[in-house]
């Protein structure tokens, strides 16, 4: 039955890798220009300095309410998530949970008037995307 399968569908099939997964826990609308100004510094940053290589179409930007993986069909293998803290997981460092790897932030809101955490972020994102 297989040699049939392969006789009839003759085309290579690839697999096309989930986009670096951008995920806000508030709808897109409701972020005020400087949320979403950092946002495209941030990933203006990343294709510039990390991977030239990376697109405009190479991060997805997802709004879900809390950042629960088990629930999507397809995961990314990245994430960058921005909301709440999620209470066992430390922000700022690489965590790999299955295939996908992430790293979490806080609010864009929060995260704009905080040198600090900007600096660990884009530490995090070095190691995120240089592994």
């Amino acid at each position: 039955m297989n040699d049939y399968l392969e006789s009839v569908y003759t085309e290579e099939l690839y697999r096309i890798p989930v986009k670096t997964t951008i995920i806000i826990t508030q709808p897109w609308t409701d972020l005020k220009e400087t949320e979403k100004e950092l946002l495209s510094k941030i990933t203006e940053v990343l294709r510039q300095r990390i991977d030239p290589k990376l697109g405009l179409t190479s991060f997805a930007i997802v709004s879900v309410p809390s950042l629960d993986l088990s629930t999507w069909i397809e995961r990314p293998e990245r994430v960058i998530y921005f909301g709440p803290a999620i209470k066992g997981l430390n922000p700022y460092e690489v965590i790999q949970a299955d295939r996908t790897k992430m790293v979490l932030s806080e609010n864009l809101a929060d995260l704009i008037p905080n040198e600090a955490s900007r600096s660990k972020l884009w530490q995090a994102l070095q190691q995120l995307f240089s592994s």
